[in-house]
């Protein structure tokens, strides 16, 4: 799943693709061996998600004007998307740009660099979702009709589930936790 949305921000204008690994890290660096990606490590990982968008931030190429971050557990997401948010954060004075379907943030979120000392500054659990509510006045939602890039796999079931769905229900795979 993690080579999934890897191939999708290196399909993306996005110039850098960071990837930021903490549980199982070796399994997820070794499945990431071929492709053109920085890998850092988050040591910190079980103290919440503003470690990993930390570790992210302190790879980035010296003077990048924003950051794109997707979530590995969002295996449909297009290049189509990030592109998208991309367009927009050049063409508006937004420092956050995100998807909403059916009206709902979602991600990936696209942060200017503005927000990366805000982000430094953060602990714990805090990612995207926050940061937002903070700057409500500098966020631009763009609206999209495809409910699919908002699945979000978490569970063994949401795994199956989303098989199903990318096959249109043609068969089961063996997944993590069998079927």
């Amino acid at each position: 799943m993690v080579r999934r949305v890897v191939n999708t921000a290196l399909a993306s204008r996005a110039t850098e693709v960071i990837v930021v690994v903490g549980h199982e890290a070796e399994l997820v660096t070794e499945a990431l061996r071929e492709m053109p990606v920085k890998v850092v490590v988050n040591v910190d990982y079980d103290r919440g998600m503003s470690t990993s968008l930390q570790a992210g931030l302190r790879a980035v190429t010296l003077g990048c004007q924003a950051a794109v971050f997707l979530l590995a557990d969002q295996p449909f997401m297009r290049r189509t998307v990030v592109d998208l948010l991309i367009d927009r954060f050049v063409d508006t004075e937004a420092w956050i740009v995100r998807p909403a379907v059916g009206g709902i943030p979602t991600h990936p979120v696209l942060m200017s660099a503005q927000l990366f000392p805000e982000i430094m500054s953060e602990s714990g659990d805090v990612g995207g979702r926050e940061i937002g509510r903070r700057h409500a006045e500098r966020q631009l939602l763009v609206a999209l009709e495809d409910s699919q890039i908002a699945v979000d796999v978490d569970t063994d079931q949401d795994y199956r589930t989303a098989l199903l769905e990318e096959t249109g229900g043609r068969f089961v795979h063996e997944g993590p936790g069998g079927s």
